[in-house]
């Protein structure tokens, strides 16, 4: 009987891979998976974040480490600093001061390039700001015409406290073959920081410094005020007929766009004196100038007037019912908004017996004993 046994299996060897997966053999390839952001979007992305970089983080960062320099003086000493976090600065060349947050409420006044204000309140009104201005004045501004940067106000960072005397004044990029960087009007106050061959270098709203030549400018030290010269009342009427055949604006200060009001309150400041900024305050400003009328018509006797006074109107009578003002240029002169004319014009006061019915008030800026100071350096 023949046994069967069973025969071991020959041993075969094991398979290679690419027999189980031949996908190598035929090319077959997984794609990769696709963005869903275009192909633009990291450039893009790259782009926007240097210029965030140049223009916005590097000119922040730079200005606080510079104002970190200059909280402290060359012997380390802490720096005490006028304005605070509440202050503001007006970065236009002129602008106006509104009765309401609104771009065609009533303008208030206006007010000057560089000029400080502070906020009233936090929220802001579509753009607007409320703010009281340095002579107790409030009102509403656009929040574009501040500026954050309060150095630019700052005396004690400057060596000199300059005020422009003339129409208006250039601020250059650079000190030789310069860029304009703002044109700043009649009144304007600014710091300067370095002074040299007839030009000054000032701190300006934007974060930035200009250059600005002394001619036309009231050189004063940092904390200097305007005085009153001796013959102040002709300073005054000279800075006056700046404003010649200058366009009528309602509440205006420059040569752009003047009114009475606004041509008494920038020529005052200029030859030393501060008066307020409207006509209603205005009437109170100098001294009163006794009113001698003619027995035989009943109307003001004209030599009474003398240059620099300043002539209130009321067809009313009232004196708080102002219609008109001028400035007396000479007793044969008077510098008026001119019924229906657009602009600052020289009248004959003779030549219109209307007027003198309605005057109802004259004040002097500049009473002839008034105490006088000395000069102060060239404008």
């Amino acid at each position: 009987m023949k046994l069967f046994t069973k025969k071991p299996k020959p041993y075969e060897p094991p398979m290679h891979i690419d027999k189980y997966w031949p996908i190598y053999r035929e090319n077959v390839f997984v794609d990769k998976k696709k963005s869903r952001l275009p192909y633009w979007s990291a450039p893009l992305i790259t782009l926007l974040a240097i210029i965030l970089t140049v223009f916005y983080l590097a000119p922040t960062i730079s200005r606080r480490v510079i104002n970190l320099g200059q909280s402290r003086d060359n012997d380390g000493q802490q720096i005490s600093r006028r304005y605070t976090d509440l202050d503001r600065v007006v970065l236009s060349p002129v602008a106006d001061v509104y009765d309401a947050p609104d771009i065609k409420a009533r303008r208030l006044v206006q007010v000057l390039y560089n000029e400080p204000v502070s906020l009233l309140d936090q929220p802001t009104y579509y753009g607007f700001r409320q703010v009281l201005l340095q002579d107790g004045f409030t009102g509403y501004m656009r929040e574009s015409d501040l500026s954050i940067f309060c150095d630019a106000v700052e005396p004690s960072l400057a060596i000199n406290k300059l005020v422009v005397a003339t129409g208006s004044k250039r601020i250059m990029s650079h000190a030789k073959t310069g860029t304009l960087v703002a044109e700043v009007m009649m009144g304007t106050v600014l710091y300067a920081d370095y002074r040299g061959d007839g030009i000054s270098r000032v701190l300006l709203p934007s974060g930035e410094s200009g250059w600005i030549s002394d001619d036309g400018l009231v050189i004063l030290p940092p904390d200097g005020e305007v005085l009153p010269v001796a013959d102040g009342a002709r300073y005054l009427t000279t800075t006056a007929l700046t404003f010649l055949n200058v366009t009528t604006l309602d509440h205006g200060v420059t040569i752009y766009g003047a009114s009475i009001p606004g041509i008494v309150f920038v020529s005052a400041s200029v030859n030393g004196l501060k008066v307020p900024r409207q006509m209603s305050g205005q009437i109170q400003a100098g001294q009163a100038v006794n009113l001698e009328r003619i027995e035989e018509t009943g109307l003001v006797d004209t030599r009474i007037l003398n240059p620099g006074d300043i002539l209130f109107f009321s067809r009313s009578g009232s004196l708080s019912d102002l219609d008109q003002m001028a400035i007396c240029m000479t007793p044969n002169s008077l510098l008026v908004e001119n019924q229906g004319r657009s602009s600052i014009r020289l009248i004959d006061p003779a030549k219109d017996e209307t007027l003198w019915q309605t005057l109802v008030s004259v004040r002097r800026l500049f009473p002839a004993a008034s105490a006088t100071s000395q000069p102060q350096e060239s404008r």
